[in-house]
């Protein structure tokens, strides 16, 4: 009997995120449509990306908030479709909402409204 061993590792995350007021954008890169099953990744890579532009660790101030808090957070998936991000309030991913919209002034809207 032969066995054999496989080792699955993730896919590399290809995203491209900034700012636009309350709103943080994230948009899909390649055509897979994964990075929706990966937004625990991306977040922790953006909210990385923020405190070494502002130099605070979120970690170790225990006044500190995390790094993603009070942004809206929307993501572009690979078809177009903008998802509104439902985070928790320690800035960890809890689902997607489907905006069903591919105009980004129209999701920015949306987003806003949404609790």
């Amino acid at each position: 009997m032969n066995a054999s061993l496989i080792t699955l590792t993730p896919s590399e995350v290809h995203f491209d995120w900034g700012t636009d007021g309350l709103v943080l954008w994230i948009e899909e890169l390649d055509g897979a449509n994964t990075l929706a099953s990966q937004m625990n990744d991306v977040m922790d890579r953006i909210a990385f990306a923020i405190e070494l532009q502002t130099g605070w660790d979120h970690r170790t101030d225990a006044h500190m908030l995390h790094p993603l808090y009070g942004y809206r957070l929307l993501l572009r998936d690979a078809t177009g479709l903008w998802h509104a991000v439902r985070t928790s309030q320690t800035g960890h991913f809890e689902s997607l909402i489907p905006l069903e919209e591919m105009d980004y002034e129209v999701a920015y809207e949306k987003v806003m409204w949404l609790d």
